[in-house]
């Protein structure tokens, strides 16, 4: 996989069929086996990460600080300070809100090279509530100086990533959405350092543009539309900061439609990123954003969360016809 050669097929469709924990945990465990220094640095979730292998064989790569956010933030900064390769695994939730000062000096200000990974981002904790949901996380870390934020749309873009940070480390947050979810959107192979928008739909009504795992749901519904005479291409977006603008525009060129799809707030996320890029085009047609709402979300699984937000293919789809004016049935 170095020097952007592809992941292969069949590797990809083996971590498909994985916990994106699995695979993360996996990934990490492997890593510490290549580099000599590399540091996990947990808060108390470390069991739930299939690191066993890593703390049996490198004890003194797993750092355990106990249910505390913002310490963790700190010593995995110490540790990035002093060339350690340092990932930080957390709730998305809390490593991004609870210790966003932590982030804001020691990553923004200091430019220290931690590797956060938001984990249980969107709406993955949905039934322990709104206090263990994550959908304003991206836009706090957009906020951030210098941070790369990544959301992957498959387990296989979730593991070019982090090797990618791991060779060349460098202040980062990525979210993991949707992580018992089996999909897989590049069947074709992945390079190691794709990280640009990749077009995995062509239409011409219709561009919508897609983050994270959500984007299963966003090329479903583009199925939908086409029963109903709508074109849609599809546009995975897999790194929100800094924004691929330029692609951006050159996507939107001719669609009558622009459409943002996300799991995470109308407010700062992708839809965010898209305004702001298109605010300086010549001309740009309509953008309609699909996200979270401003309101704090119920305690529920995440399917049921998505339809109620009508962020499954069928609402997605209903929402992109009513705004055309043709409304889905």
């Amino acid at each position: 996989m170095e020097n952007g050669t592809p992941l292969p097929s069949t590797s990809i469709q083996r971590l498909c069929l994985l916990h994106a924990y699995e695979a993360l945990g996996k990934t990490l465990c492997d890593l510490a086996d290549e580099l000599p220094q590399l540091a996990v640095v947990v808060a108390d979730y470390g069991r739930r990460l299939f690191l066993d292998r890593l703390r049996k064989d490198h004890p003194e790569d797993y750092v355990q600080v106990g249910i505390a956010e913002q310490n963790q933030v700190s010593v995995a900064a110490a540790l990035a300070l002093e060339g350690f390769c340092a990932f930080v695994p957390s709730y998305a939730a809390f490593i991004t809100g609870r210790a966003f000062d932590q982030v804001r000096i020691c990553m923004g200000s200091m430019k220290a090279p931690v590797i956060l990974i938001g984990l249980s981002a969107g709406y993955d904790s949905g039934t322990l509530g709104a206090t263990h949901m994550a959908t304003e996380d991206a836009a706090l870390m957009r906020t951030v100086p210098g941070v790369l934020v990544l959301s992957p749309a498959d387990n296989a873009e979730l593991v070019v990533m982090l090797r990618q940070l791991a060779a060349h480390p460098q202040p980062a947050y990525i979210r993991i959405t949707g992580a018992s979810e089996q999909s897989c959107l590049h069947v074709k192979g992945l390079p190691q350092k794709a990280m640009r928008p990749e077009t995995l739909r062509s239409g011409h009504d219709v561009t919508i543009f897609a983050t994270g795992k959500i984007c299963k749901e966003a090329l479903h519904a583009a199925d939908i539309l086409q029963t109903e005479a709508i074109s849609a291409s599809l546009t995975e977006v897999p790194c929100l900061n800094p924004f691929d603008a330029e692609a951006a525009r050159k996507a939107t060129a001719k669609a009558r439609l622009i459409v943002s799809v996300e799991e995470h707030s109308v407010r700062g996320g992708l839809g965010s990123a898209l305004r702001e890029a298109l605010s300086t085009a010549p001309s740009a047609p309509p953008l309609l954003t699909l996200g979270t709402p401003l309101a704090p979300p119920s305690a529920d699984t995440r399917p049921a969360l998505l339809h109620h937000v009508a962020l499954d293919a069928q609402g997605i789809a209903a929402s992109i016809e009513a705004f055309l004016g043709s409304p889905v049935a």
